[in-house]
């Protein structure tokens, strides 16, 4: 039986954004699937209803319905999703954003202007997968 591929889960509003994660990874491996999710209800919904948890969770702060803020609030209190990696992908540079972030021990980065820049933190969170302990 094929293993499935191990997923990384994005959730982003902007559609070009998604897009482009989706354009560096496939450029950097095809061994990954990269699931979507418009906001923090789409990501407990999909957590919640998936037979595979994803090896990291990517998260834009500024999201519809439920932020990415309380989206990491919410994963890092439950049992079951507190110990699924975590990266906060977005365009704030705010203090207390980076302190949130550090605070619930996930990784920072400001989304890049530059495509290769993106294609670093591509590398960055297939590492993270690789440490999951899922």
């Amino acid at each position: 039986m094929e293993t499935e591929k191990p997923i990384l889960l994005y959730a982003e509003d902007d559609l070009d954004d998604f897009e482009a994660m989706q354009d560096a990874l496939a450029q950097v491996t095809d061994a990954y699937v990269l699931a979507h999710a418009k906001n923090g209800t789409e990501v407990i919904s999909y957590l919640e209803n998936a037979t595979q948890k994803p090896c990291v969770i990517v998260l834009d702060l500024n999201m519809p319905v439920m932020d990415g803020k309380e989206t990491l609030l919410w994963l890092k209190s439950e049992q079951e999703y507190k110990d699924i990696p975590t990266m906060v992908f977005t365009t704030s540079s705010r203090e207390e954003d980076i302190k949130l972030c550090q605070s619930n021990g996930c990784t920072f980065f400001r989304k890049p202007t530059l495509y290769r820049d993106l294609l670093h933190i591509v590398q960055i969170m297939l590492q993270m997968c690789g440490t999951s302990k899922t």
